[in-house]
């Protein structure tokens, strides 16, 4: 077990030890011809160990939506959450699915959304479960010359992101379409002198599906909505 430790510490130094965080994408504002969406996360707590993935999510499914369907303007969450302020708090959001319907069928609520151009409503969540690493790595340093070192092993963690989100189309009442995405995968290390890690990218493979499932929803619902087959 301290040998796999180690050997993750030199996994998480070699992935993450140079990157720099993306600077936060400029927040599109409603355009002629344009379809308007927002986008939260439900429910959502600043305290919840969950609060920096979902974050991320949010980031990668709007940047996803945008790719596959340039049309759609997404608003960030907070935009939203501040137009609704102070209903969608940790403190008075919905606590069911029921509860999010009734807020959305709100006269009050239908008009401050509308002030910011929007149609739809996403609410997402999801997560990553992990099961337990498997394998070994030892790492060694040479006691005499010519001295020198290594690590030899191989480690591997399997790992599984699982997404839902409920897409709202919002009116005099509101209705609700489902999407989801589950993606399994595992994180892999051999050691050859050098741990050369390969992550599983689960998360990023399940925020591109579920976001391309999104476009496609969001483009349907708005044909139907035109009145178009």
């Amino acid at each position: 077990m301290t040998h796999t430790r180690f050997a993750y510490g030199v996994a998480v130094a070699l992935l993450f030890g140079c990157a720099a965080p993306a600077p936060p994408a400029p927040i599109a504002g409603p355009r002629p011809g344009g379809i308007t969406v927002g986008i939260v996360w439900w429910p959502a707590d600043p305290a919840d160990p969950m609060h920096a993935f979902l974050s991320d999510l949010e980031e990668c499914l709007t940047a996803r939506i945008r790719e596959v369907a340039p049309e759609i303007v997404v608003l960030p969450q907070r935009v939203v959450r501040d137009a609704l302020f102070p209903l969608l708090e940790p403190a008075t959001q919905p606590a069911t699915e029921v509860a999010f319907a009734a807020l959305l069928a709100r006269e009050d609520v239908r008009t401050r959304l509308a002030q910011h151009g929007l149609r739809h409503l996403i609410a997402f969540t999801g997560g990553t479960n992990r099961a337990e690493p498997g394998g070994f790595i030892l790492c060694g340093v040479a006691p005499t010359p010519p001295g020198g070192g290594g690590c030899f092993g191989f480690v591997w963690q399997g790992e599984t992101t699982a997404l839902d989100a409920a897409l709202w189309s919002l009116g005099d009442r509101p209705r609700v379409r489902r999407e989801g995405a589950k993606i399994e995968g595992a994180f892999v290390m051999p050691a050859f002198v050098l741990p050369i890690p390969i992550p599983a990218r689960t998360k990023a493979g399940a925020c591109r599906e579920l976001g391309t499932r999104i476009a496609g929803a969001i483009r349907q619902m708005a044909a139907e909505r035109a009145g178009k087959p």
